[in-house]
């Protein structure tokens, strides 16, 4: 049965559209968190407020008042942390249980005498003798910044698809760049958003220092994201002749002038050969002497290049037949060692600058 795969182009659009709905999803979420920050900040500041019932205050005007009930602790049902656990009282009073943590829940024991205070209709405290438990309130802190992490979250699916289409005119089978510049950039405004929400969720913008740290945080945000876009942009490979020229002031041969610092260069051949036998070359060494592939930044264990019978036929893009070891930002050489092809995997001015050492002596 012959095995059909899906088309480069077609599983790219269903990618786009997977980053789109799942970038809409996260705005979304963003926005409802964002909704509930100005209720989660009044109810914070009632309950902090809130001041025990008078004797004489009727049932029906108890809701923002603390009321306080005495019960007794029937038994205890401690389960897993991401369980519930739970409390249970006496005759059922004044509840038949409570949901507790399960460390308030192993404090409790039986028949221990307990209470409970009440506001709004609900069990915020049970106080024994020595123990306590106090229901967790949402402050309007955590939901600004699950608002922030939401919104920043959303912006990587985002850069996936601004990425996807910088490079939709691109042939088929050749890799995109990696969007991780963006994850950077996006977490380079978290280090000041986030703080920046939780200190004033409801008020951001309410005083100068507040605006000149959003303004100086903006500004911050917009450099690393330049930044990303510079890093992800799409570079046309050099043809042959180009990467084979010097650059302008620079010597023919300048890559291996006697006296010139020696350097090592990432860069891999993609086929195993005579001088980089198993695929082990990691690195090439370039400067004083002839260029050798290297197993690390250093010449132990180097191995010769030899250019004289290397010629270089094309310079292109990586694609995904190249391999995943190959990062997507790196260019691909196709040479022809003496009627063999192989590939030279590089960065890209590091495999121009590989390219001019080859070349002449190749020539």
């Amino acid at each position: 049965m012959t095995n059909v795969q899906p088309h480069p182009r077609r599983t790219a659009g269903r990618g786009t559209v997977g980053s789109l709905a799942l970038c809409a999803l996260l705005l979304v979420a963003a926005g409802v968190a964002a909704w509930f920050i100005p209720n989660a900040a009044s109810d914070e500041q009632a309950w902090h407020r809130a001041t025990p019932c008078a004797a004489g205050t009727p049932a029906a005007g108890r809701d923002n008042c603390l009321t306080t009930v005495p019960a007794v602790i029937a038994r205890t049902d401690v389960n897993m942390p991401k369980q519930p656990s739970w409390l249970y009282f006496k005759d059922s009073r004044p509840l038949h249980r409570l949901q507790v943590s399960a460390d308030a829940a192993q404090d409790f024991e039986a028949g221990d005498h307990v209470r409970l205070t009440v506001w709004r209709g609900q069990v915020m405290e049970v106080a024994g003798a020595g123990n306590s438990w106090h229901e967790h309130i949402i402050t309007a802190r955590s939901l600004a910044v699950v608002t922030a992490l939401l919104a920043l979250a959303a912006g990587y699916p985002a850069a996936m698809v601004l990425v996807r289409l910088r490079g939709r005119r691109l042939p088929d089978g050749e890799v995109l760049p990696s969007a991780l510049p963006f994850a950077g950039a996006l977490a380079g405004t978290a280090l000041w958003l986030l703080p920046l929400c939780f200190l004033h969720p409801t008020d951001l913008l309410a005083s100068p220092t507040r605006i000149v740290w959003a303004a100086a945080g903006s500004l911050l945000s917009l450099a690393l994201l330049a930044a990303a876009w510079r890093a992800t942009r799409v570079r046309t490979p050099e043809g042959v002749a180009a990467a084979g020229r010097p650059a302008e002031g620079e010597a023919d041969g300048a890559a291996r002038q006697p006296g010139q610092d020696e350097v090592f260069v990432s860069a891999r051949f993609l086929e195993p050969t005579d001088f980089n036998p198993h695929g082990f070359g990691t690195h090439i060494a370039l400067g004083d002497g002839a260029p050798a592939v290297t197993p690390g930044p250093g010449r132990y264990a180097a191995k010769r290049i030899p250019v004289e019978r290397l010629t270089v036929r094309n310079v292109r893009r990586a694609r995904d037949s190249d391999g995943d070891t190959v990062p997507r930002s790196w260019h691909i050489a196709e040479l022809d060692d003496a009627g063999t092809p192989i590939r030279l995997a590089a960065a890209p001015d590091d495999l121009t600058r590989i390219i001019r050492a080859l070349e002449p002596a190749g020539a």
